[in-house]
């Protein structure tokens, strides 16, 4: 399958550049600077990937936004990995970060709603419930949130989100 020559030249644009940058960086490393390794830098290949994925559906490379999960994801993911290789956060920082990470993934399904034009209903359901989770996990673990009670029974809240879920496909059958 041969792709347009945009697309082409796009693509040798993005491989010419990485050389550069790699290249860059073995001779920086050889004369000397102190530069960080792949142990910090790793993090840089989803949030590139991400951003390549996202410029492509911006600029009209890419028609579908799906494209946008990964995109958005791995922009969103290598920007929270690189704060924790590089700093200012540590790994142990993961004990009450972690509801990041199911925020990252409402953030990422919001802009497939939004860029959908809104009309993709499927993905607004996982966007409010990853936010939600983020957001409420995020003050819990930071104890803005102190209701023991709410702690104990927030299971109940996952139960009507269910209950919601079987009474609104059980409406659309019957129509």
């Amino acid at each position: 399958m041969n792709g347009s020559p945009s697309t082409k030249r796009g693509s040798g644009m993005l491989g010419g550049i990485v050389l550069i940058l790699v290249g860059l960086w073995f001779l920086l490393d050889r004369l000397g600077l102190d530069l960080p390794g792949i142990g910090e830098l790793w993090p840089l290949f989803p949030l590139l990937g991400g951003l390549a994925l996202i410029a492509g559906y911006v600029l009209g490379r890419e028609t579908d936004s799906g494209v946008l999960v990964p995109g958005v994801g791995g922009l969103l993911g290598g920007l929270f990995f690189l704060m924790i290789t590089m700093g200012p956060l540590r790994w142990a920082d993961l004990n009450h970060l972690w509801p990041v990470f199911p925020l990252i993934g409402g953030v990422t399904f919001g802009a497939v709603w939004v860029a959908s034009g809104r009309r993709d209903a499927g993905v607004l359901g996982p966007a409010v419930l990853g936010i939600v989770v983020g957001v409420t996990g995020l003050l819990f673990t930071h104890h803005v949130i102190r209701y023991p009670l709410f702690s104990t029974l927030w299971p109940l809240a996952v139960i009507g989100l269910g209950v919601w879920i079987l009474f609104k496909n059980s409406r659309g059958r019957r129509s």
